[in-house]
């Protein structure tokens, strides 16, 4: 899967991951197939880049929907 293509400048990477893991997560729990889930995850991910911090990166539900 390619790395999702972003908007703004990758800041600070600290989160990524987590934010990635989560968001893997709860596409599964929301019964997303595998690949669906992952395009999530790729996604929720690559946001959380172009903010600063870790637990304050994590994008909101709302703003995936613009992204």
């Amino acid at each position: 899967m390619e790395a999702y293509k972003l908007k703004q400048a990758v800041i600070d990477t600290t989160g990524a991951g987590d934010a990635f893991n989560g968001a893997f997560a709860v596409g599964l729990a929301n019964d997303l197939g595998t690949k669906e889930a992952l395009t999530f995850a790729n996604k929720v991910a690559g946001i959380s880049t172009t903010r600063l911090g870790a637990a304050a990166s994590m994008p909101f539900a709302k703003e995936l929907e613009n992204n």
